[in-house]
C-alpha cells in the first residue's frame, strides 16, 4: 500500500511541474505561429512477450498508429507541441528475434492504446516557421502522456490474452526526430518515439487488478520491476499558420 501511494505522489508531482511549465511558457510566449496535421506510421512494443528489438514499425507488417499534432512554436528553437493518437501494439514469442524459452511458451497478445500527449520540442538548428527559405533541422522532444489500453489476461490453458476491463495510465515520451520545411506552409518530419509507460501489464504478464486471477488466469511471468514500453516510428505532416510577425526574443 505504502508503495501504491509514493507511486501515486510522485506521479502528481510530475503532473503538476509539466502543468505549470506549460502555463509558465505559454504566458511568456508573445509571437508564436502554429502548425496543425497528422502522424503516421508503425509500432512496436518491449516488454515480456515475443522479441526485444528495440525499434521494429514493420512487426505487424501495416500501419498500426495515426495521430493529429498541434504544435505552437514558441521559438525558432522551441516548440510547444500537443496531439492525440490512436495505436495497436502486439507481440508474439513465436516472432523472429525471441529468445529460446520464450518460444517455447507461445504467448501472444494485441493491444489498442488511445493516448493524449503533451511535450517539449527542441531544435538543433533554427527552424523559422515564418522564412520562405528552405527549413530543416534535427531535434528532441520529450513530456508527458496519458493513455488508455486494455487490462489483458491468459484464461488457463490458453496462450492468447484476453480483456477483462479498460485502464488508464501515464507514459513518459522520449523521442529524436528530423524535420524540414520544403514551403512556407508545410512542414514534413520523420520522429521515433519511446514510450516509458507506467504500466506491467500492456501484454497481459501482470494482471494485478484481475479480481477473479487465481480462479481463471496462469501465473504472472516476466519481470514486474520493469515497466513496459511502447514506440512509435513514422511521419508527420503539418500546416503551418498563424502570427507571422515575429518570434519571441
Amino acid at each position: 500500500m505504502g508503495q501504491r501511494q509514493e507511486k501515486l505522489n510522485m506521479r502528481l508531482k510530475t503532473s503538476s511541474l509539466f502543468f505549470f511549465l506549460t502555463v509558465f511558457i505559454i504566458k511568456n510566449g508573445v509571437c508564436q505561429n502554429n502548425e496543425i496535421g497528422v502522424f503516421f506510421g508503425g509500432t512496436n512494443y518491449i516488454g515480456d512477450v515475443g522479441p526485444t528489438t528495440y525499434i521494429n514499425p514493420f512487426s505487424t507488417e501495416k500501419m498500426n498508429v495515426f495521430g493529429i499534432i498541434y504544435k505552437k512554436n514558441i521559438s525558432k528553437r522551441i516548440t510547444l507541441r500537443g496531439g492525440i493518437n490512436f495505436a495497436e501494439i502486439s507481440s508474439d514469442d513465436n516472432w523472429k528475434g525471441s529468445s529460446e524459452y520464450r518460444v517455447k511458451r507461445g504467448k501472444y497478445f494485441k493491444n489498442k492504446l488511445e493516448e493524449l500527449n503533451l511535450s517539449l520540442e527542441f531544435n538543433f538548428r533554427e527552424f523559422d516557421t515564418t522564412s520562405d527559405k528552405f527549413q530543416h533541422s534535427s531535434y528532441v522532444r520529450s513530456g508527458l502522456s496519458y493513455f488508455r489500453f486494455d487490462d489483458l489476461f491468459y484464461p488457463e490453458g490458453i496462450n492468447q490474452a484476453q480483456s477483462f476491463a479498460k485502464h488508464n495510465e501515464f507514459s513518459i515520451p522520449i523521442s529524436v526526430g528530423y524535420k524540414i520545411k520544403p514551403s512556407k506552409s508545410f512542414a514534413l518530419g520523420f520522429e521515433i518515439t519511446a514510450n516509458h509507460s507506467f504500466s506491467e501489464n500492456l501484454d497481459g504478464s501482470y494482471p494485478k487488478r484481475f479480481d477473479d486471477y487465481e480462479l481463471y488466469s496462469q501465473k504472472y511471468f516476466g519481470g514486474n520491476l520493469s515497466q513496459d514500453w511502447y514506440v512509435f516510428t513514422g511521419f508527420s505532416l503539418t500546416y503551418i499558420f498563424g502570427n507571422y510577425e515575429c518570434y519571441c526574443p
